[in-house]
């Protein structure tokens, strides 16, 4: 007897979920002899309540009448899209309440200024939501012949969709590291301009971050979201002080010599130094405090005349050391544009001014001294 009575509860269990299918199939069959549609059990409200509780689903339901001479693929993929977006919906309601629940603590505590702030924030990111990224939705569609209808269900785990948005994050916050270690090891090979350019990629990815963790906070993720939060903060106070030290830019010594007719003159160098430091490089009048020296060496060549008018060019010679490696990291050579005037020396000093340009654009283009 207390055997009959432990077995009886479990046979009543199976009998309740059992016995609708059972009863389902068999209206199912009896419609198709009838000549009837029988319609899928999703399409009652009450059936997907029961089978598809808010506690752990996201759910949307859609349904359209099929028009005299519309497409029938079409409406489909309507249909479908619109069930998708009411599936989204409830996401983004959730963000909307989060936001103004955030919202409302930051009016208290930081006044109207930064209230503006914040809520544009919010708004702008619930816009980026509206069409809520959701992975691994499931899709049934089914057409109703006899009543001329299309009916679409999507549904998703929140459990699977948390899974998706923690992997998103997890992918941005990797890339952000392996970003950051790279403009490490550009920043060591005196690269700067490809540091500064790997620490803004990592901070695009940590901006990415931003709406996944609003997502998972939507979808009442029970893990450890502190773990994500702290993890991207942490990477995101690295790279402001990595950032921070790369922009300071390195001391620059400039030097070199310029002859014009076999003898010394001062166009070319104090002109570029000033387009240096014009340009965010920091120049230095101590050798010994320079992490570059830029060496220039400035000639007159190719002089010509043609009648009263003098024409010349200038010949230019720059390289670039690296005081801490005493290596030549970059040598650029180049010839003026011409420059011509009604005597030798004035056209000769016109081929220097303009030569200032010339290796003024070589070196952003060749070194990255200054970025």
């Amino acid at each position: 007897m207390m055997k009959f009575a432990r077995i009886l509860p479990v046979v009543f269990i199976a009998a309740v979920f059992v016995l609708p299918r059972i009863a389902h199939s068999q209206a199912q069959a009896q419609a198709q002899t009838q000549g009837r549609t029988m319609l899928p059990p999703w399409v009652d409200d009450a059936w997907r309540t029961s089978q598809y509780p808010s506690s752990d689903w996201y759910v949307g339901f859609a349904m359209d009448v099929i028009r005299p001479g519309a497409n029938l693929s079409e409406v489909q993929r309507r249909v479908e899209r619109e069930a998708q977006n009411k599936l989204a919906e409830g996401i983004t309601v959730r963000i909307q309440a989060i936001s103004e629940t955030h919202t409302r603590s930051n009016r208290v505590s930081d006044g109207q200024n930064f209230d503006e702030t914040i809520r544009k924030n919010y708004e702008q990111m619930i816009q980026a939501s509206t069409d809520a990224e959701v992975s691994r939705v499931e899709m049934s569609t089914f057409h109703d012949q006899a009543n001329n209808r299309v009916y679409a269900l999507a549904r998703v785990k929140k459990a699977d969709l948390a899974a998706y948005y923690v992997s998103r994050i997890e992918f941005y916050l990797q890339n952000a590291e392996n970003d950051l270690k790279l403009a490490r090891q550009f920043a060591e090979s005196d690269r700067k301009r490809s540091a500064l350019e790997k620490v803004q990629s990592a901070k695009e990815h940590l901006d990415e971050c931003v709406k996944y963790n609003e997502l998972l906070s939507a979808v009442d993720f029970q893990g450890d979201i502190r773990r994500l939060l702290d993890k991207r903060a942490a990477l995101m106070r690295e790279i402001a002080a990595f950032e921070t030290q790369l922009q300071e830019a390195a001391p620059i010594f400039v030097t070199g010599s310029e002859l014009l007719n076999n003898n010394r003159v001062s166009i070319v160098i104090p002109a570029l130094q000033s387009r240096l430091s014009q340009g965010g490089c920091r120049i230095v009048a101590d050798r010994n405090d320079a992490e570059f020296v830029l060496n220039i060496e400035v000639q007159d060549c190719q002089a010509t005349h043609e009648g009263a008018f003098h024409y010349c060019y200038a010949c230019v010679t720059a390289t670039v050391v690296n005081t801490r490696t005493g290596r030549t990291d970059t040598q650029i050579n180049f010839t003026s544009p011409k420059a011509g005037w009604t005597t030798a020396d004035r056209a000769c000093r016109q081929a220097f001014q303009e030569s200032v340009t010339a290796l003024w654009r070589e070196i952003t283009e060749k070194t990255e001294i200054c970025k």
